[in-house]
């Protein structure tokens, strides 16, 4: 068990990270932007691996392509993601990223030793039970969905038989492709990951993936949290910010919301803690999060320098693609939300930049939105 872990950790802690890393540094300019948090790298890196995968995986499933060179071709991208971010962390580590570090740690420690950082101390670990009891409970009730006898049926056919799509979830019996689901194969990033751990892909869906999808989405909740509750209040003399103790007051009120959540079947937080295994629950509670933070930081840059920085139209396209693998109507509902994001910014600050901008992010849901209308 602990082998499949470390597995687990590896392709869905290491090799994000590692990607994110790569990603954020590439292309930076020095001096130029601060340095990005560990939770916007995390979310970051799987929106780019879930990209990097809709892009090997698709091609080979219409050619009725075999899983061992999905997962061949993956692995190396992962690896090759990770190796390059790991070798730029090391050189920034030896350019005085240490230091930064360690004064940056300081700087936290010292600021505990107020009764204001105590208390916010004391809600960052009432939110952290929160969220360990979220994980504990998706572990070890693993929840029963009547989808899942379609989606483990096709990652356990891939991981066992090889083939993909290529058999009857129901029977058993050969079929052809249904391009309504081979068009967005995360059963298959499924069977990927249950192939790295060593299980079943049943155990890897309702077992081992919660334990990381759920950390993903509070990681993406924090960054949009940093970003409402930034100069809520007027700074003390101190330096201290009201988003010091608002952050963990907003992550614990969006803890609470998931935990009780579940009123119907249709929710996001329905589909967070019962269905996460599921592109359904990966599309609401990762990437339209990812969706609503990278927006806002683009209204940030076409505020104050009129139009979206380059790598955030990058990004935009990486997470375009990544929901695509979730979802064949993610084309239709994420170009929606972008389209009109991009309308109510131009409405606000009248910079044309941002409209072209944001339709050059949507062009992947649109060239899969015309491939399914296509080839049906």
């Amino acid at each position: 068990m602990i082998v499949k872990l470390v597995m687990l950790g590896v392709w869905m802690v290491l090799v994000p990270l590692g990607a994110g890393y790569f990603a954020v540094e590439v292309g930076k300019k020095k001096g130029g932007e601060a340095a990005e948090s560990l939770c916007f790298l995390f979310g970051l890196g799987f929106i780019l691996m879930w990209a990097a995968f809709q892009l090997i995986a698709v091609p080979l499933v219409l050619a009725a392509g075999k899983f061992r060179q999905v997962e061949m071709a993956f692995e190396m991208a992962g690896w090759t993601f990770f190796l390059a971010g790991a070798l730029l962390f090391v050189l920034h580590l030896r350019g005085g990223l240490a230091g930064r570090l360690l004064v940056r740690g300081k700087d936290q420690l010292r600021s505990l030793k107020s009764r204001e950082g105590v208390f916010c101390l004391l809600l960052w670990g009432v939110f952290l039970m929160t969220l360990l009891f979220q994980m504990l409970q998706a572990y070890r009730l693993a929840y029963a969905d009547g989808d899942d006898a379609y989606y483990i049926p096709i990652s356990t056919a891939a991981n066992l038989g090889g083939g993909m799509y290529a058999v009857d979830s129901y029977t058993g019996a050969p079929t052809t492709l249904d391009l309504r689901h081979g068009l967005a194969p995360f059963p298959i990033w499924v069977s990927f990951i249950a192939a790295k751990c060593g299980v079943n892909a049943a155990v890897a869906a309702h077992s081992l993936i919660p334990l990381v999808l759920i950390p993903v989405t509070y990681a993406l909740y924090l960054e949009i949290g940093r970003l409402l509750c930034r100069d809520a209040v007027p700074r003390k003399k101190t330096g201290r910010g009201g988003q010091d103790t608002l952050l963990p007051v907003f992550m614990l009120f969006v803890s609470l919301l998931q935990i009780f959540g579940n009123y119907s079947i249709y929710p996001a937080s329905t589909f967070l803690l019962t269905r996460t295994r599921q592109g359904k629950a990966a599309l609401g509670n990762v990437i339209l999060p990812f969706f609503v933070l990278l927006l806002y930081r683009m209204a940030e840059e076409v505020k104050k320098q009129g139009k979206a920085g380059a790598r955030n139209v990058l990004w935009l396209m990486a997470a375009m693609t990544a929901g695509c693998l979730c979802s064949t109507m993610s084309g239709f509902l994420c170009g929606m939300l972008v389209m009109l994001t991009a309308l109510l910014l131009f409405l606000l600050y009248r910079k044309p930049h941002i409209l072209w901008q944001c339709a050059l992010g949507c062009i992947p849901g649109v060239i899969y939105a015309m491939f399914y209308l296509k080839l049906k």
